[in-house]
């Protein structure tokens, strides 16, 4: 309010009345919230005030409850206090302290079924001058008291219940009891109650001075009798359990009650895969083999047969007959079982087809599935629901136990062990099933179907917690031992793949390198410039899916482990391949030399450039490869740090993924006792994880760019090279051709009339040298096309790199022609004398600024990027040609025995027509200043030569291309018939 009423104050003479109504209207509504939140106010007082009138009674009332009891508790303790001292004096006067076994003892002594013992100390001894007492002694002393009482009550209930307990033991297992209401069955169920109720007598008669041999011999003849008689009710509920669970369940109440679990446990373990072991040995021709069912049924069929032939009543004999239908192990079994061990041993020198294994195993594995998850019904049922998962994982250890010997013969049929010294079946891969494709299939398969059996052996949602720390201590032991049996589970069904793992290079290497020869075998039949575009691009990719398969079977077998063996395989593997591919370009280079042919074919050009293109393309999938590769071991790497099936002390996992599987086999296959290494930040890993980290790039001490096929890429330079010399023979053959003779033309001799000053140009070029100048313009319409696809001059760059060096011969011929010798690095010194830039600095003094002009041309030059690309690509094929034609035309030069006045303007013509194509390219470096200098040189007068040559005797600076220089002088005035 003071704020509406201040601001209408400081607005009364400055707003009109409209603006007065608005404050009115604010004023109000402002006072009308105020009077609300006031009122809420009171309410809520209001409220707190009823409930603390309501509590304070209340707890009045309880504190006065509460010291009543007290009061009435602290007289009986009092009262009970009073008469302990006054029993206590009257036991130390009468026994004078000699009976210590009738005192009342502090510490507990109802552990066991002992009598009480002295103790040095009494904790009960009271004064009776004593008038405030320790009320915890006390409390503690009637606790002993109490145990006492317990003690001797159930000694006594033991002693008087023996004799009518162990009497009733045999009526009960008496057949011909009158009081049997199991129409002359043992009453095992309460004999077993009997037995535990002995048990627990002799228990408690165990400190007893007289009978306890006599006790625990007539426990232990009851309870052999007892197991006996339970053995064939056993196996009868284990036939029945299809149909009828009631008696099985009652089995395992009667051995969980004798403390025989383990045995019942492990007779209905091996009674539950029968089918299924039937399945796997009926797969390929076999005559169904006896599975597990046969050991407990020629079992039970021992035990009856030792009992009387009516044990059993009417209904349950037949079903006995009925159940024996559907298991008959008669003679012609017998005689089948025998016919059939014979046929195995006939068959195991038959491979089986590799196809219909690895097509049959997910159905095998389903089979097993099912039942597992019938299992886990079944077994919560029978065992409770904290035994099943461990009942589920011994099923599953117990389907496999009978055929892993098989398992390993068949994967064996697949492809053959690494080391065995058998060679696969040549037939084993015409499905394309055979080899390491068929163990990598049957492998997935295998890790896929352990992932899904684990969700049939995990417990239950919610099972094993527990506010009570003991129960929670069972629970983690019992996980504990789950997960052991899961463990060893896994390993045993995988152990036949363990070879293949420890040894996968060694399985790969044949398959691969019976692929690779063949691919080898049609890269080498590839001989013409037709079709050797068409088939050297449908051959040269065909190595990378062959790699990447083997690549993906190493990271499913082994995980990351012996990655050095597998990586050297595939770098050998593609490194081959791309030595075969450099052949092959080779060859066709040596066909384009060979051809004599003087016309220039421009699809020559456009095939020469697609297969640079292929090669390209070869080298970017190789990149990708390895960064492909490189990813997969950062995966590896991590998933090898993963130790979800290795802990304990915990819960299980709800889920384990296929990557934690493998990775977990793959440890235990190839890398059981693990050594750790610092990774280079102080961090100790295993060795095989900073192995992987260091191939991938990924630690301190893996060097940047490195890569994981160092053949590979070598193989590919190679390859690369020779795909450049291949265009580049392409391209340059015609100058070649047309150059090589002509050192010997007789024009060179003619003296004629006139003097080298005279002028020159109405002798045109010669014919060699016209027809070299139309092939290199003519080059430019041949590369723009190629130049002009995007995505084929992108893959043509990819192996761009070092083109010059293709041209470098025929500059190596041109220095030896002027008889210089090189110094240091031949290929570099070359290299800067084809580049022209440290010879055009001895050119300064006569002008020569071909290589100036040609720079700021290409300075000034603006492009759009890709129009620039292309000009780029074509213009670095017409420097390589160019630089070889120069170089072929000054060794040619260099060559001529004998240059007479006329021969002299004939070559400057020449020479300086060759300039102006190379001027009219407008190509950066072009023409090389070589050319015009030597143009000069072969006009020159003669005392102009001879002062330039020994004005060049006195330049001290040491440089090759100075020694060319000085020797090409030279040269040019002897065959010119100059004396220097």
């Amino acid at each position: 309010l003071n704020l509406a009423l201040s601001s209408s104050s400081d607005n009364t003479n400055s707003n009109s009345n409209q603006d007065d109504d608005l404050l009115e209207q604010k004023m109000a509504s402002l006072a009308l919230q105020l009077q609300m939140s006031t009122q809420s106010c009171h309410d809520e007082i209001g409220r707190i005030g009823a409930e603390l009138s309501a509590i304070v009674p209340r707890c009045a009332a309880d504190v006065t409850r509460v010291k009543s009891g007290l009061e009435g508790m602290e007289l009986d303790v009092r009262g009970l206090l009073e008469g302990m001292d006054d029993q206590y004096h009257q036991q130390q006067q009468g026994i004078g302290g000699k009976e210590g076994g009738n005192n009342i003892h502090g510490p507990d002594v109802s552990g066991g079924g002992s009598a009480p013992k002295d103790d040095d100390t009494i904790i009960t001894s009271i004064d009776n001058n004593t008038t405030n007492p320790n009320p915890l002694s006390t409390l503690h002393s009637l606790l002993n008291l109490k145990n006492h009482l317990t003690t001797t009550r159930s000694i006594l209930a033991a002693a008087s219940s023996w004799d009518e307990t162990i009497n009733s033991i045999p009526k009960l297992l008496s057949s011909s009891s009158s009081n049997s209401s199991n129409n002359g069955q043992p009453n095992l169920i309460e004999a077993v109650a009997a037995l535990s109720k002995l048990e627990q007598g002799a228990r408690a008669l165990q400190g007893m001075p007289e009978g306890q041999t006599e006790r625990t011999a007539a426990i232990s003849k009851l309870r052999t009798q007892l197991e006996v008689l339970l053995k064939p009710q056993l196996l009868h509920a284990l036939k029945k359990m299809e149909t009828r669970l009631g008696p099985l369940q009652q089995c395992v109440g009667m051995y969980g009650t004798l403390g025989k679990m383990d045995v019942m446990r492990e007779e209905y373990v091996r009674m539950r895969p029968g089918e299924v072991i039937s399945l796997w040995f009926s797969f390929g021709g076999h005559n169904a083999a006896i599975g597990k069912n046969s050991v407990v049924e020629d079992e039970e069929e021992k035990v009856l047969n030792d009992e009387d032939d009516d044990d059993l009543d009417n209904d349950d004999k037949t079903d006995e007959e009925e159940e024996a239908e559907d298991f008959d192990f008669s003679e012609e079994t017998t005689d089948a079982t025998t016919s059939s061990s014979t046929t195995n041993k006939k068959s195991s020198s038959t491979q089986i087809n590799a196809k219909q294994f690895i097509e049959f195993l997910p159905t095998f594995y389903e089979s097993v599935l099912e039942l597992l998850s019938k299992e886990r019904a079944q077994s919560k049922q029978v065992f409770g629901p904290e035994l099943a998962p461990s009942i589920v994982g011994r099923v599953l250890l117990e389907c496999f136990k009978p055929i892993i010997s098989s398992f390993k013969s068949r994967l064996g049929n697949v492809c053959p062990v690494p080391g065995s010294g058998i060679s696969g079946n040549s037939s084993s891969g015409n499905d394309g099933f055979g080899g390491t494709e068929g163990i990598a299939a049957a492998y997935e398969s295998t890790i896929q179907f352990l992932s899904l059996a684990y969700d049939q052996m995990e417990p239950w949602e919610g099972q094993g917690s527990s506010n009570n720390q003991e129960n929670d201590h069972d629970s983690a032991s019992n996980n504990d031992d789950v997960m052991e049996t899961i463990r060893t589970a896994f390993r045993m069904i995988a152990s036949p793949f363990v070879p293949y793992q420890r040894a996968l290079a060694e399985a790969e290497r044949d398959p691969l390198g019976k692929a690779a020869s063949m691919v080898a075998k049609d890269v080498r039949s590839v001989v013409g410039l037709q079709d050797a575009a068409d088939r050297l691009g449908d051959l040269a990719p065909f190595m990378f899916p062959l790699a990447d398969s083997a690549i993906s079977r190493f990271e499913l077998l082994t995980s990351g482990y012996n990655a050095s063996a597998t990586l050297s395989l595939v770098d050998n593997l593609i490194a081959t391949h791309a030595s075969e591919l450099a052949i092959a370009m080779g060859s066709l280079s040596g066909h384009v030399s060979n051809s004599k042919g003087n016309e220039f074919d421009e699809q020559h050009a456009n095939c020469a450039l697609e297969i640079l293109r292929i090669a390209g393309s070869f080298k970017r999938s190789l990149k990708s490869f390895d960064n492909s590769v490189k990813d997969r071991l950062r995966s590896l790497s991590d998933m090898m740090l993963d130790d979800t099936l290795e802990q304990s002390g915990g819960g299980l996992p709800d889920a384990i993924e296929p990557a934690q599987l493998r990775s977990f086999l793959a440890k235990e296959a190839c890398n059981l006792s693990p050594d750790y290494i610092d990774d280079g930040t102080g961090v100790k890993l295993p060795a095989s994880v900073v192995e992987l980290r260091r191939l991938a790039g990924t630690t301190s001490n893996s060097a940047d760019g490195t890569t994981l096929f160092p053949k590979s890429v070598d193989s590919v330079s190679r390859l690369a090279r020779s795909c450049q010399s291949f265009v580049f023979e392409v391209c340059y053959a015609i100058p070649e051709q047309n150059l090589r003779g002509i050192s010997a033309l007789p024009v060179w001799k003619q003296d004629g009339v006139g003097s080298g000053d005279e002028d020159s140009y109405g002798i045109l070029p010669q014919s060699f040298i016209t027809h070299v100048g139309e092939h290199i313009l003519a080059l430019v319409q041949a590369l723009e096309p190629f130049a002009s696809d995007k995505e084929a001059l992108g893959l043509a760059n990819e192996v761009m790199t070092g083109v010059i060096e293709v041209a470098v011969q025929p500059w190596k011929e041109f220095v030896a022609a002027a008889g210089v010798s090189l110094t240091g690095d031949e290929k570099s010194q070359l290299k800067s004398l084809m580049r022209g830039k440290e010879v055009s600095y001895f050119f300064c003094d006569d002008g020569d600024t071909d290589m100036d002009n040609q720079i700021e041309e290409e300075d000034d030059e603006e492009e759009d990027p890709d129009d620039k690309a292309s000009t780029a690509f074509c213009n670095q094929w017409l420097d390589v040609v160019g630089l070889a034609v120069a170089g072929r035309l000054l060794e040619r030069t260099m060559r001529i025995p004998r240059l007479g006045r006329k021969g002299a303007e004939h070559l400057a013509a020449d020479l300086n027509y060759i300039r102006n194509v190379f001027t009219a390219l407008g190509v950066a470096g072009h023409p090389h200043p070589l050319l015009g200098y030597m143009a000069k040189l072969v006009t020159m007068n003669e005392e102009s030569l001879q002062f330039k040559i020994h004005s060049r005797q006195g330049e001290k600076t040491p440089s090759d291309a100075l020694e060319v220089i000085k020797r090409a002088e030279i040269r040019i005035a002897y065959v010119r018939g100059i004396s220097v």
